[in-house]
């Protein structure tokens, strides 16, 4: 036999609606306590903390969902609310609304912060330690935004407009902010491909070089060798031509350019640097003990036959004074062994001076060849014969 409510007692209702309120309020406690139970049965049996993270996620809003449950449930039994049930239905829907949108957000957030604690820490990169929390806040505005447009759908409100003014608005926003949405592009691309990171040394086509500090989100900082901070935004750092000393490995080569006499033993040169070379690497630490130098004569030259010594530094910034302490050890032997280096000379010849061949006196014609007459001064005249 059906019973209807609405036929019973006011008092009965009133109750049936407190007892239902009680009921699901003990079963939101009663899935905290479960949940709370799972998580720790769970963290025995599993590696990763990503499951516990989501139950954890989810505990409030299955709280929520049971109390609004058992108040709308609650409310429905209540006499004086009969004629109201409708407005009551709309603020139950657009309170699940509402948790439904905290679940998701807090799904969201468990599985970025998951990522941070046991991903991001084992990459090459700070890049996404930076942007997880940027992250975290803008995907909680897109949810709840998403989540207020339902509800207004859900009430009957034309959202169209509303819709037509954030897409003029985030035009506008986006016009505005061009340089720095280009700047971190710019810097998420150059984190993302991993060849430029901290503490490589790079050498830019303008110029400028030292060890890469920081690849932040606009800019990116460079410590030059003379300790200066260099700072460039990173939309120049992408579009540049870099060279980084870091990859392959941090190990290069380097030449260091010499010359000597054209009466040198060229053979005798040739020993002689090598020997130098080897002792230079093998003395100080800056020098890459398991690379043998080479020698290589390049063309003669004004006043001295060209060569080059290659050597291997350690790394970039060890060349310097590799290179310092290979020229002062070649110069001192070359001057024990009288290797002659020859300063820049111009030999320049002078042509003798030759005279020019004198030209025969101009004599007058003679007189049976002289005109009759002769122009003056507008005049003609008569020449004596």
């Amino acid at each position: 036999m059906d019973i209807d409510l609405s036929e019973l007692d006011p008092w009965v209702r009133w109750a049936i609606s407190g007892g239902i309120f009680l009921l699901f309020l003990g079963i939101a406690f009663a899935s905290r306590f479960i949940l709370t139970q799972l998580t720790v049965l769970i963290a025995h049996r599993t590696k990763t903390s990503l499951d516990d993270l989501i139950i954890n996620a989810l505990r409030t809003p299955l709280f929520l969902g049971f109390i609004v449950l058992g108040i709308w449930l609650a409310v429905v039994q209540v006499p004086e609310l009969d004629k109201h049930q409708d407005i009551a239905h709309k603020v139950a829907v657009v309170l699940y609304i509402g948790i439904a949108a905290m679940a998701v957000a807090r799904i969201i957030d468990a599985l970025m912060s998951w990522y941070g604690s046991e991903i991001a820490t084992r990459t090459h990169t700070d890049i996404d330690d930076k942007l997880l929390p940027v992250f975290k806040r803008v995907e909680k505005v897109i949810v709840y935004s998403i989540a207020f447009m339902i509800i207004l759908d859900r009430l009957n409100v034309n959202i169209s407009p509303l819709i037509a003014g954030l897409g003029i608005g985030g035009l506008a926003v986006a016009l505005a902010l061009q340089p720095t949405l280009v700047n971190f592009l710019a810097g998420t691309y150059v984190t993302t491909d991993a060849v430029i990171r901290k503490d490589h040394y790079i050498v830019l086509d303008s110029g400028q070089e030292g060890y890469v500090e920081e690849i932040g989100w606009r800019i990116t900082k460079i410590r030059s060798w003379d300790g200066n901070l260099i700072v460039l935004p990173n939309s120049r750092l992408a579009e540049a031509i870099v060279t980084d000393f870091e990859v392959p490995s941090p190990p290069m080569l380097f030449r260091v350019e010499c010359g000597v006499s054209y009466d040198s033993d060229l053979e005798k040169v040739e020993k002689v640097a090598l020997e130098v070379a080897r002792e230079v690497m093998q003395k100080f630490p800056e020098g890459a003990k398991d690379f043998e130098p080479v020698v290589r004569f390049k063309n003669f030259g004004d006043s001295n036959i060209d060569f080059a010594v290659v050597l291997k530094a350690v790394n970039r910034m060890a060349h310097f004074p590799l290179k310092s302490e290979f020229i002062k050890a070649l110069h001192r032997r070359f001057n024990e062994e009288g290797i002659e280096i020859q300063y820049p000379a111009r030999k320049i010849y002078f042509a003798e001076p030759q005279t020019a061949p004198s030209s025969p006196p101009i004599s007058p014609p003679p007189a049976g060849d002289r005109p009759l007459r002769t122009d003056v001064g507008g005049e003609m005249v008569e020449n004596d014969q």
